[in-house]
């Protein structure tokens, strides 16, 4: 595919979210991560078209009488896991210094990440949030799904200020079965808190995968000249001098994101940074890398 490595701003320009995910799963990750199915349940679910390998007892004849194309039938039990996507959806999301806000970022890859899992016949949910959940999708594996959760992401505008470990915590206690769970947030909230509620999931036996999803501005703070610095999730403005500022804000910046790692890292659970300036192509990647690691 010529536009194998797309660019945030490329895929921005598109203006559609299907697009994007097709673009970016099938271009990148077609033939590389296709999963056997597990189990088998007499409660029948829908249709998929038949791939070398699968069992023949479960193409459906009927289907192939009326439209000469091989389907396999698809049951509840068929998937490999049950995914959760967790998009935060807080005020401090909508910042932005490119083309793309952490939020609209953020969207584009749930959606690239539900169409990779539904792709491979996974369930997969949506959850999204600000200081307390807005909308819960629960996990599904019908081919209908995605535009489910399409519908979800389209322009979900930023909601109110941040609570992610309460947020955390609410929804742990909503997951009923073992599955895995996609954070998807700028984390911006007490990092005590926030391995309070990642563990929360990995006492119920969560595979937990935390993507903190930071701007480049925030990353390398570029700013040079006296500069309004206003709080997206409070009422605070500061007016201050860059130069005096910067070396102090990286140190605390990446003390920040160490001490997430560090936290993550204690519990077994994947951890990615992404800056926004990063192609969605390879933040997948560095997702299935994890995903082959941890088997």
């Amino acid at each position: 595919m010529a536009n194998r490595y797309l660019d945030p701003a490329g895929l921005a320009r598109t203006g559609n979210l299907e697009l994007v995910a097709r673009q970016v799963v099938e271009g990148f990750l077609t033939g590389r991560h296709r999963s056997p199915y597990h189990g088998f349940s007499i409660e029948y679910l829908d249709h998929r078209a038949y791939s070398p390998g699968d069992e023949i007892r479960n193409l459906d004849w009927k289907m192939l009488a009326r439209s000469d194309k091989y389907f396999v039938k698809l049951f509840e039990d068929e998937t490999n896991l049950r995914a959760y996507i967790l998009l935060d959806c807080s005020h401090s999301m909508d910042f932005r210094s490119g083309s793309l806000s952490k939020l609209e970022y953020g969207s584009y890859l749930a959606a690239s990440l539900a169409y990779l899992l539904l792709r491979q016949n996974d369930a997969v949910g949506l959850v999204l949030f600000d200081r307390q959940v807005r909308h819960f999708l629960p996990p599904r594996a019908r081919p209908t799904q995605f535009r489910r959760v399409l519908e979800l992401l389209e322009r979900p505008a930023p909601g109110a200020d941040t609570d992610v470990a309460a947020v955390l915590h609410e929804i742990a206690e909503r997951i009923k079965r073992r599955g895995l769970v996609v954070l998807i947030s700028d984390l911006i909230d007490d990092e005590s808190r926030l391995a309070g509620g990642l563990q929360h999931f990995r006492h119920k036996h969560h595979e937990v995968l935390v993507f903190q999803v930071l701007d480049d501005a925030e990353l390398t703070f570029p700013y040079d000249r006296l500069t309004r610095f206003r709080d997206m999730e409070g009422a605070g403005r500061v007016v201050v001098n860059p130069k005096s500022v910067r070396q102090r804000y990286l140190a605390r910046l990446q003390a920040f994101t160490e001490r997430l790692k560090h936290e993550c890292f204690q519990r077994k659970i994947s951890y990615h940074l992404i800056n926004t300036k990063q192609p969605y192509d390879l933040a997948l990647a560095e997702y299935l890398d994890k995903r082959s690691r941890l088997g």
